[in-house]
């Protein structure tokens, strides 16, 4: 009766308290502990109550700028929330295939997609594995459109010593459930790019504050998603498929408010430990890499060496969709909350009306598998792994 979840981070009771008894400065002393993270002034960094608040707050403010420039360029694998949030404004989502290996865009097919009409490209850094900014960014210059960083599973990470969310105009970061750093819900956007601050102001300016009942019930979701995240009480809620509620649209929507004091207050008190647990990730993931690469019927996704990953999840890519299901029963029915991520492309999802195809992020969806790297992860549960691994 024990079933470790895909991810998760180590919220204490101590944690809880602090939030509970958060101060009003709370938001502040967390978006300036946030900001000096990244080496930036408090003013390079905004906050709202997820991260996908975040985004609609970027991308109105970003479309109501230049009102000429509706396309928002996403890889055609990657979360949902992201086309969610642009169909939401009226925007439209252009979708670019992706190397499976790797996820970073074909760059031909990105090259093709930017126009005069684009107005962002999104660069995601997957499962807190950075990818080079530098091909995406020089397409979103050429076409006088701005970059936009999606770090929402990679807050830590960083390229070349550099904290990833400072190659684009802007940065985002999750504060959700099984992120890097997680306040059971919020979002972060910063800006290496002193003439974007006094923009990100003006957009953040009418943004309400979360209220008591906003603050109270962020402090209760968080405390249910530390209970439910211990391995006995993930077996429990799997067994009546509480795993799968992310998948469902119907939990993709957001509030539009500031991140609440409660969610702050967690917030500064997880920060500072927040390298250390990226630590344990990456030991975690080294290891059970080395398993993988014994095994010809598992690929790991290359990282490219200029980067330094977290591993939120370790990424495995099988020969086939059948072999990954199979050891998808195999980890699962051994207490290992592997994870399918989401097992269809975007166009896929969101039924779009686009003829094109999508080879590469097809082959991703239904190839992908992820192992836990969390501080849950015990030595017995390695052995596991490297044992069902060995079988292949």
């Amino acid at each position: 009766m024990r079933q470790l979840p895909p991810s998760a981070v180590p919220v204490t009771l101590t944690d809880l308290g602090k939030g509970l008894r958060a101060s009003p400065e709370a938001h502040d002393e967390f978006r300036s502990a946030v900001a000096a993270y990244h080496d930036l002034p408090p003013e390079a960094c905004f906050l709202a109550s997820s991260g996908r608040t975040v985004l609609y707050t970027l991308l109105k403010g970003l479309a109501a700028d230049r009102e000429s420039r509706k396309q928002v360029v996403i890889p055609a694998y990657t979360c949902p929330v992201i086309p969610k949030v642009v169909l939401d404004l009226g925007l439209q989502p252009v979708y670019v295939d992706i190397t499976p290996e790797t996820t970073s865009y074909i760059q031909e097919q990105l090259e093709q997609a930017v126009s005069e009409e684009t107005l962002a490209v999104f660069l995601v850094h997957p499962f807190g594995i950075p990818l080079p900014a530098s091909d995406a960014a020089a397409a979103a210059e050429n076409a006088g459109a701005v970059i936009i960083e999606d770090a929402a599973q990679a807050m830590g990470a960083r390229w070349n010593g550099r904290p990833v969310g400072l190659a684009g105009d802007f940065g985002l970061f999750s504060l959700g459930p099984g992120k890097p750093l997680s306040t059971g819900g919020g979002g972060i956007v910063i800006t290496g790019r002193e003439q974007n601050q006094e923009t990100l102001a003006r957009w953040w300016a009418d943004l309400p504050p979360a209220s008591r009942f906003a603050s109270a019930q962020a402090w209760a979701r968080q405390a249910a998603f530390r209970l439910a995240f211990q391995p006995r009480s993930w077996w429990l809620a799997t067994r009546v498929g509480l795993q799968r509620m992310g998948n469902q649209e119907a939990s993709w929507g957001y509030a539009l408010r500031d991140l609440s004091d409660t969610q702050a207050a967690i917030g500064a008190v997880l920060l500072p430990r927040l390298d250390e647990i990226n630590g344990r990730r990456r030991e975690t993931a080294l290891r059970l890499a080395k398993a993988v690469g014994q095994s010809s019927a598992v690929q790991l996704l290359r990282a490219d060496e200029q980067g330094q990953p977290i591993y939120l999840r370790l990424p495995l890519l099988l020969e086939s969709e059948s072999v990954r299901e199979w050891l998808f029963r195999r980890m699962w029915s051994a207490g290992i909350g592997a994870g399918r991520m989401y097992e269809k492309t975007l166009p896929e999802i969101f039924a779009s009306d686009d003829q094109a195809h999508y080879p590469g992020a097809q082959a991703f969806a239904r190839r992908l598998l992820t192992l836990p790297t969390h501080y849950q992860v015990l030595e017995s549960d390695l052995q596991i792994i490297e044992e069902i691994l060995a079988d292949f």
